[in-house]
């Protein structure tokens, strides 16, 4: 509270400074007066003192956008962190003679059970290149980092989690729920539906043609997924 304090006692003095200060010097330059000294003094040193203001505004603007960048670099990293648990000790059990399965077909269950498990339970990351993490994907589930919302993909439908319907999607396009068309995928590039070419996929990547922004992802999104990241990407336009 007394930083508070300091700083808006800070900033009013500079203003005041200022103002009497040039108000002096102008009115005396005006009139063809002589310029008093006081003045000169009065507004050199309040323009001084709103200098040095926003240099430390500046300082601490970016302090503080680092501290969020780390604080997010280490939930994630959290996050990534699992245990896995120590295997049990399996007894060996006599193979039975009966109903024995082929090691072909044993082979082949486990890889299809590892393949769902990987796809409903699999995390994924869209980082924004130079800056962090922007959005979680686990699934249907889609957690806007930003503000901490969720969202779910049900069927065709992306909804907030709390608000309802906020896009649709219809094969490769995506829109507003019940609005206009936003984005459309047409292999690699990533269209807007009234306004053409806007993106690209590239690997596991995503950038905007006119490269000011460039997103990473930690692992492969299927189609309803890129089109619900790209409209919380991107927004609506």
């Amino acid at each position: 509270m007394r930083r508070q304090y300091f700083y808006w006692t800070f900033i009013v003095t500079a203003f005041i400074l200022t103002i009497y200060g040039g108000y002096s010097v102008f009115y005396s330059l005006n009139r063809n007066e002589h310029i008093p000294v006081l003045g000169i003094v009065f507004f050199a040193f309040g323009i001084l003192l709103l200098i040095i203001y926003f240099i430390l505004y500046i300082i601490s603007y970016f302090q503080k956008k680092k501290q969020s960048n780390e604080k997010i670099a280490e939930e994630v990293k959290k996050e990534e962190v699992i245990e896995q648990p120590n295997e049990p000790v399996r007894e060996e059990k006599p193979t039975p003679k009966v109903n024995r399965t082929s090691k072909s077909d044993v082979i082949y269950e486990r890889k299809q059970t590892q393949s769902v498990y990987d796809n409903d339970f699999e995390t994924i990351y869209v980082k924004r290149v130079g800056y962090g993490p922007v959005l979680r994907v686990e699934g249907n589930r889609i957690l806007d980092m930003h503000n901490n919302t969720y969202y779910t993909i049900d069927n065709n439908t992306v909804k907030q989690n709390g608000s309802g319907p906020v896009y649709e999607i219809s094969g490769n396009k995506i829109r507003l729920a019940f609005g206009s068309y936003l984005y459309e995928l047409s292999g690699s590039n990533i269209n807007k539906v009234f306004g053409g070419f806007f993106a690209s996929i590239s690997g596991n990547y995503i950038q905007t043609y006119d490269l000011s922004e460039k997103y990473e992802m930690t692992g492969s999104l299927n189609r309803k997924q890129i089109l619900a990241v790209t409209a919380l990407l991107f927004g609506n336009y």
